[in-house]
């Protein structure tokens, strides 16, 4: 199954405003024929302009399974997106309402300062600071706890079992990431 991920343009970001499961098959017959509307948009590298809506279809990773996703001017979207995708007009009423858009696009914002504060966060271990207050920001971090959680997994037994069935090279490839999770934590804890 496929994600179909619509978003509209608000000051040169794509805000998500809907999405749905569709089967890989489906999304590609329903994007392709999109793709062949007169009032498609060919995006041609330059930002999006506001209200623009775009549709895609990814997998599971946040990978593009179609080459070219489907644009349209705010006028035509509505209208494309009941014929070419088969939504409810209430749906897509909802969706492109400007009280929507600008709703989660707040959140959208919101979200992101949210994730570079913590970034900030992270890297802002300087000789200024204190030792205490480095290793707290560092050992707060969400690498700090990926590093400890990979080490304890490494050396879980289940692990080592699986591991014995598997290639001397991924074996060894293995000990390195349990090695340098080691330094790392090792480094973090003597700031």
């Amino acid at each position: 199954m496929a994600l179909l991920v619509i978003q509209v343009a608000v000051s040169g970001e794509l805000v998500e405003v809907f999405e749905m499961t569709v089967d890989d098959v489906d999304g590609h017959r329903m994007l392709a024929a999109a793709n062949e509307d007169e009032r498609v948009i060919h995006p041609s590298g330059q930002a999006p302009e506001d209200g623009e809506v775009w549709i895609d279809l990814i997998d599971g990773d946040g990978e593009t399974l179609f080459d070219q996703v489907a644009c349209f001017h705010r006028a035509d979207a509505a209208d494309a997106l009941q014929v070419h995708f088969e939504m409810n007009v209430d749906v897509v009423k909802d969706c492109l309402s400007k009280s929507n858009i600008a709703s989660l696009h707040a959140r959208h914002r919101l979200a992101a300062q949210a994730y570079f504060r913590q970034i900030d966060r992270l890297v802002d271990c300087s000789p200024v600071s204190s030792r205490q207050s480095n290793r707290r920001r560092v050992g707060d971090a969400s690498v700090m706890e990926l590093a400890i959680e990979l080490r304890r997994r490494l050396d879980g037994v289940v692990t080592q079992l699986a591991l014995s069935e598997l290639p001397t090279h991924v074996q060894a490839a293995a000990q390195e990431l349990k090695d340098a999770t080691k330094r790392y934590v090792g480094a973090v804890q003597r700031l």
